[in-house]
């Protein structure tokens, strides 16, 4: 006689429940409840049953105790408990079986490990947590270490981010940040925290990812100039009106807003001036055609010269005038006057404010070292003063260079040079400018004794100078390194006359200019004779090769020669015409050039970024740096980003 199938049928039992009416459920839970204490149905499938009929039965003590005895029937408290938890976490929602296994737990207690105090289970949690650091798992515990290695041991293998979430529970949110640090986090799972960390003006410790204040503070905008309105900061400058009529309304925080002043506008000063030649020349008739001549000649004349001045140079010159000769002065003024040195960059009349700048200019260099804000405004009006040289002849973007240098040599805090730079860019600037800006920050950094690495960690804190400053790919940095070390010897005298991108981007500013916007990678320049130069410009040896006319090569062994008489230039695959005969032997000195680039020139950025000067580096880093009040960790720290560790 074949046995029966207890699996089947009390599956087959639990399933119809779903489809049954009340009466015919309770019956057929009288039938499920042998089968729940059957031992010869495995025990998984007994605890899935149960939870499948207390899903369909009423949430009621008296129904709900009868399956739990059936499940637990002959075993002990402790086994049983531990059923009816398996059960539990199967059920969503169940309050009559919540209160069972509660009161079976005060009923059962467990003896601690440690001190062997005996308390229910929900006790000995929190006295195992908070008296010995332990976590009770199961029957046995273990330690917060040894949890936390499972946990990453589970994350790493399925990347299951309730892991992350036990993490958070067991050391919380510091101890979370720490872990993602200590994995190495991908990207996409330390954003959050990043976002989070430029909403609040900080960075990330590299060391635990707490968060720390960025070490440089944010310069400010210029102020807001639109349409002939300068304002921000309480303070405005409104110039308004119509064809006939201007109007100008100055106000400040202090004062109330002072009435419009009236001024005549061009076309109504062209006409008065129109009308009096005219009624000038009414009492000669015989001169009534030259006075309508002269008459129109000054109208055009006058409306010509008072209309060319922009609304918003003459709002900049009124707040100069009206306004900054008053704040020079005062302290709570020094936000403002940063915002309006920013603003006037290439703006109204530099010569009206001359002396006003000098003396904002000359009242920050004495307050410099009281507070960022001041060297902020220090940094701001040397820019406006350098610009506004620009006049004189002066070269802005040598003059910027040497601003920042005064932060990179002592002179001034080294995060100087970050609000230079910061100011500079605030208007757009020529791509050709910015990169010759770049060598000749570079070339004042390595002079002052920084290394790659020093200016590395500093870009991490300076956005400004790293916009400026960076060097893609990063091996380009150590090339421009070496060069700078070993210029003095010049080695490349050996193959001909050059000049090195650092005095190109000196001596040369508009050719240089144009020379790094086509070949941003330069780092030596060689003029052959006159007649040739003419004919095929300058060799450039840049770091991707060499190039000549906007022709690139990099193979040392590329084929250089002559044909067609000496006017076509066979340059590896590139053919370069020249309207008369080159020498014979500029092929040579081309391929000197290719050789000396390969196997010399190349070498330079070889150990460019190791440790430079300790003291050098300390002086210069402090400023950028912040230390980690969770762990201790000195790093320099950007706004937004992870920092860079310090040793």
């Amino acid at each position: 006689m074949p046995q029966p199938d207890y699996p089947a049928s009390l599956a087959a039992l639990v399933a119809r429940l779903a489809t049954l009416s009340q009466s015919e459920r309770a019956a057929t839970v009288t039938q499920i409840l042998p089968l729940l204490a059957d031992v010869r149905i495995s025990l998984t499938l007994r605890i899935s049953a149960a939870a499948g009929v207390l899903r369909n039965i009423p949430d009621r003590r008296r129904d709900v105790r009868r399956v739990t005895r059936a499940l637990t029937a002959g075993i002990s408290t402790k086994r049983a408990l531990d059923r009816l938890r398996q059960v539990q976490q199967q059920i969503e929602k169940c309050n009559a079986l919540d209160e069972l296994i509660k009161a079976r737990e005060l009923r059962v207690k467990l003896a601690c490990p440690r001190c062997k105090v005996r308390l229910p289970r929900s006790e000995m949690v929190k006295h195992l947590w908070h008296e010995h650091r332990l976590m009770l798992h199961r029957r046995s515990t273990r330690t917060t270490t040894r949890t936390a290695a499972e946990l990453r041991l589970t994350f790493a293998a399925t990347g299951d981010l309730e892991a992350l979430d036990r993490m958070a529970e067991l050391h919380g949110a510091s101890g979370l940040r720490r872990w993602m640090a200590d994995e190495h986090a991908p990207a996409e799972e330390i954003a959050p925290l990043l976002e989070a960390a430029t909403d609040h003006g900080a960075g990330l410790c590299p060391v635990c990812f707490a968060e720390s204040v960025a070490a440089v503070t944010p310069f400010p905008l210029p102020l807001d100039l639109a349409n002939g309105r300068l304002s921000g900061d309480g303070y405005a400058v409104r110039l308004g009106g119509n064809a006939w009529i201007r109007t100008l309304a100055v106000s400040t925080p202090d004062l109330p807003p002072s009435p419009d002043s009236l001024k005549l506008a061009p076309r109504t000063t062209a006409t008065l001036v129109a009308a009096l030649i005219v009624l000038a020349v009414l009492f000669t008739p015989s001169h009534a055609l030259l006075g309508l001549t002269l008459s129109a000649i000054a109208y055009f004349a006058v409306l010509f010269a008072q209309s060319r001045h922009d609304p918003n140079d003459r709002a900049v010159e009124v707040a100069w005038q009206r306004l900054a000769a008053g704040l020079a002065e005062r302290e709570h003024a020094v936000r403002f006057l940063t915002r309006l040195c920013l603003a006037s960059l290439g703006r109204g009349n530099a010569e009206q404010r001359v002396a006003v700048l000098a003396n904002i200019a000359a009242r920050a260099a004495g307050r410099a070292d009281d507070s960022d804000a001041e060297l902020q405004l220090l940094a701001a009006s040397r820019v406006l003063q350098v610009e506004d040289a620009i006049r004189l002849g002066r070269d802005a973007v040598a003059g910027v260079a040497s601003l920042a240098a005064t932060g990179f040599t002592g002179e001034l805090s080294a995060d100087f040079a970050e609000f230079v730079v910061g100011a500079y860019l605030t208007r757009d600037r020529a791509a050709g400018d910015l990169l010759r800006l770049r060598i000749l920050l570079l070339a004042a950094a390595f002079e002052a004794g920084l290394v790659p690495r020093d200016l590395t960690d500093i870009w991490t804190a300076a956005p400004n100078l790293k916009r400026v400053m960076s060097v893609e790919p990063a091996n380009r940095l150590g090339l421009l390194f070496g060069l700078w070390r070993t210029r003095d010897a010049h080695a490349w005298h050996s193959v001909g006359h050059g000049d090195t991108v650092f005095d190109l981007a000196r001596k040369l500013p508009r050719h240089a200019a144009g020379v790094l916007e086509r070949f941003p990678d330069l780092l030596l320049s060689h003029r052959p004779e006159r007649a040739v130069e003419d004919l095929i410009g300058p060799v450039l040896i840049c770091a991707r090769g060499v190039a000549i006319g906007d022709q690139l090569l990099a193979d040392p062994d590329a084929e250089v020669g002559l044909e067609s008489r000496g006017r076509v230039l066979i340059f590896g695959r590139h053919r370069i015409e020249v309207r008369r005969q080159l020498p014979d032997d500029f092929p040579d000195i081309v391929s000197a050039w290719l050789q000396f680039r390969a196997e010399w020139l190349l070498t330079l950025g070889e150990g460019g970024f190791g440790a430079g000067t300790l003291a050098i580096s300390q002086r210069v880093l402090a400023p950028f740096s912040r230390r980690c009040s969770s762990c201790e960790t000195v790093s320099t720290m950007g706004c937004g980003s992870v920092g860079v560790r310090l040793a």
